[in-house]
């Protein structure tokens, strides 16, 4: 499961065979929509593993790739969310003949670009440490250099990035984006109380954001009505943890 750049939108995809969309709030942390890709059927034969996906960083593409647990090959399939028929926009972007390329996980990164990572599955875990068990399968990373483009011009590049002395397995680093920012026109962002009626309604505003460099939470508000108030802050769960009084 994956978010997208902007956090209205994740996808899912499951060994048995299923890719879905779900439209998400977040300002109220509901799922709006449910968009159907492909479907995972009701009983085995499962003929598809989709192993992993990741979103194009302008939102309009998604990456799925098909993990082959025999002799099949394993692909790369590209999905155009701008389509209004996505399930008939998945197009082959390249496929993994050698049963051994274990590829498996797909993670945008700040640079932009999707990389794939695969183990080497002529060898078992933990890799020995001799030279011939550094191979180009896991050795590398797959990349793909442009994923907002379409087709054969996101420029994938199979097992590219070197790593070094670096190896890689199945997955990558699970690194979440918690740093989206302020969703600006938001409600949740920003949140106008205590009017004054002589003060047009536009100009007053109450605003709280959390630093995580400096751990504190910052406190921003103008033109409130009163000379007295209090401050508290709740938890997930609606229980207060904190309370001050201002002034």
């Amino acid at each position: 499961m994956i978010f997208n750049s902007s956090g209205t939108q994740f996808a899912q995809v499951s060994w048995m065979g299923m890719i879905e969309l779900y439209n998400f709030d977040r300002c109220t942390g509901t799922i709006t929509s449910t968009i159907p890709i492909e479907q995972e059927p009701v009983a085995s034969p499962y003929l598809h593993y989709f192993s992993s996906c990741a979103f194009s960083s302008d939102n309009s593409k998604l990456y799925v790739v098909e993990y082959s647990q025999n002799s099949a090959p394993s692909y790369l399939w590209q999905f155009d969310l701008l389509s209004t028929n996505i399930a008939s926009s998945k197009l082959l972007i390249d496929s993994f003949i050698d049963p051994a390329m274990g590829v498996a996980q797909l993670k945008l990164a700040p640079d932009n670009r999707i990389y794939l990572s695969a183990a080497d599955e002529n060898f078992s875990w933990p890799y020995p440490d001799t030279s011939t068990a550094f191979t180009l399968i896991n050795n590398n990373l797959s990349v793909i250099n442009h994923p907002d483009s379409f087709g054969a011009a996101c420029d994938f590049q199979p097992f590219s990035f070197n790593l070094g002395t670096g190896r890689s397995y199945y997955g990558l680093p699970n690194n979440p984006d918690y740093e989206l920012g302020a969703w600006v026109g938001s409600p949740c962002d920003t949140l106008s109380v205590g009017v004054d009626d002589n003060v047009p309604e536009q100009e007053v505003f109450f605003q709280a954001w959390y630093n995580s460099e400096w751990n504190m939470i910052h406190v921003n508000a103008s033109k409130l009505k009163g000379r007295a108030g209090s401050l508290r802050l709740f938890d997930l769960e609606g229980r207060l943890v904190y309370e001050k009084r201002l002034r």
